[in-house]
């Protein structure tokens, strides 16, 4: 901020005769305040995908869309590997699942979730996780998931540092 008024300041004198009014207005600081706070604030909003004015949806959601992620504790999710019909999905970077994942589990971006890449059964048990407990990757995931049609949809929040800490093997 404090830049911004010097450099208008600076150009205040190199402005042709008549614009050395606008510059006067534009350098006092509760008219420079507000023309820069109002864009700052359109652009967050219009930046977090927020609309300006609110619009009223007619449009009903899935069930399986507004149901909640059911979670799934590293123990639980270890006694359900190698059941048929449990697929478990890794939604951490690729270095990281190279790293460690838990066994047999496919790395899917978080954000790259299609009917493509999950089972055609859409009953099967999908298990999603990402690094940790702060790490919001894997409830996306799985939400996504719930949104194309899926029924019986995990997440295991602790994610693969839970996992690890729980004193479970992983796969490198």
């Amino acid at each position: 901020m404090f830049l911004f008024a010097r450099l208008l300041r600076v150009a205040k004198f190199f402005a042709p005769p008549g614009t050395q009014r606008i510059f006067s207005k534009i350098c006092n600081p509760i008219v420079r305040n507000t023309l820069l706070t109002f864009p700052l604030a359109l652009a967050s909003l219009v930046c977090c995908g927020q609309a300006v004015l609110p619009v009223a949806s007619t449009e009903v959601p899935p069930a399986s869309a507004t149901a909640a992620v059911k979670e799934l504790a590293p123990a639980e999710l270890a006694a359900m590997l190698g059941s048929p019909g449990v697929f478990v999905y890794d939604c951490n970077e690729e270095d990281m699942h190279a790293y460690a994942h838990v066994p047999g589990a496919k790395l899917l971006v978080y954000d790259q979730v299609t009917a493509e890449k999950l089972p055609p059964d859409h009953s099967a048990t999908l298990v999603f996780y990402c690094y940790s407990p702060e790490c919001p990757a894997g409830a996306s995931a799985a939400r996504a998931a719930m949104a194309l049609g899926f029924t019986d949809v995990y997440c295991m929040v602790a994610g693969i540092t839970g996992w690890q800490d729980a004193g479970l093997a992983t796969e490198p």
